[in-house]
């Protein structure tokens, strides 16, 4: 199965109490999330040198790893760095869903 990275933006639905995805659009195309696979928590710093980490320069992410419908595999994240206008990324997706 091959993976394929994109890092680009897109539109989710989120559950009512929760900021699990429900759907989400991508390049015009509407996903229904059928299952989320799994959930982390990513507040490190990335690739950002020693000396230039501070509390604020910290990522606030949380990624989800969710299937469609039609059973492809999603690696998204929504970043809540700014909390007023967070944003939601993809980054991965596995075709017929076989992570690797």
């Amino acid at each position: 199965m091959v993976e394929e990275f994109f890092g680009e933006r897109v539109e989710v639905e989120q559950a009512a109490a929760s900021p699990r995805p429900v759907r989400f659009t991508w390049r015009g195309q509407v996903h229904e999330v059928a299952k989320v696979e799994h959930v982390r928590v990513d507040t490190g710093f990335g690739s950002t040198p020693a000396r230039s980490r501070k509390w604020y320069s910290r990522h606030h992410r949380r990624y989800y790893l969710a299937r469609d419908a039609e059973g492809d595999l999603f690696e998204m994240y929504l970043d809540y760095a700014n909390r007023q206008k967070p944003s939601w990324w993809l980054v991965k997706r596995w075709p017929g869903g076989q992570e690797q």
